[in-house]
């Protein structure tokens, strides 16, 4: 016998529960959390989503399809592929000081869990290279219309570019810092030319 059909948008409240757990991580964010992030109640979250930690599964792929999509996006639009980049590098320095949620929600999983879930490191991971693609594929173009110079290797610029991403919003996320991150995006900025 079918239930009751769902009377909520499941793409808000996963957005919702995104903030939750972005805003405090896997551990410290409770069912009572959710609950008011999301406006529903504890069986209601289960009944959609499974436990806590499969909520938490759908969430990162929720944040990847939105953060991580939007810049490839950015990283593939058209016009100065160089400029493309730093605009990506400003849309981290805003969300290294964005004060309701410091950093990636990606980074600060990582940071919280490392290695020792191999199925949210592997989504993490998953994360990392489509954003190693799009740079390098970024970095080939810039070299391709004369903004870079060809001794520098794609893939290494796109792998260099990544992890200083999530370094500097890891730090300014445990630190509360953002000028480290804003020295580093500039720095790598200024090595390119």
């Amino acid at each position: 016998m079918p239930g009751r059909p769902r009377s909520f948008d499941e793409t808000v409240a996963l957005t919702a529960a995104m903030d939750a757990f972005w805003d405090r991580g896997f551990e410290a964010t409770t069912y009572s959390d959710l609950e008011r992030a999301t406006g529903l109640r504890r069986q209601s979250l289960v009944y959609a989503f499974g436990d806590k930690r499969a909520l938490f599964d759908r969430v990162l792929h929720h944040y990847a399809r939105q953060r991580v999509g939007a810049v490839v996006a950015m990283l593939e639009a058209e016009g100065s592929p160089l400029g493309n980049i730093r605009a990506v590098f400003q849309t981290w320095l805003d969300d290294a000081t964005n004060p309701e949620h410091p950093g990636c929600l990606l980074v600060n999983t990582a940071g919280e869990f490392g290695r020792k879930d191999p199925d949210i490191a592997q989504a993490v991971g998953k994360a990392s290279d489509r954003l190693a693609v799009a740079f390098e594929a970024a970095f080939r173009r810039a070299q391709a219309e004369g903004e870079l110079a060809a001794s520098h290797d794609p893939a290494d610029l796109a792998r260099l570019a990544v992890s200083v991403g999530d370094g500097a919003l890891l730090n300014a996320r445990a630190s509360g810092a953002v000028q480290p991150a804003v020295q580093a995006f500039r720095a790598l900025i200024d090595l390119l030319h």
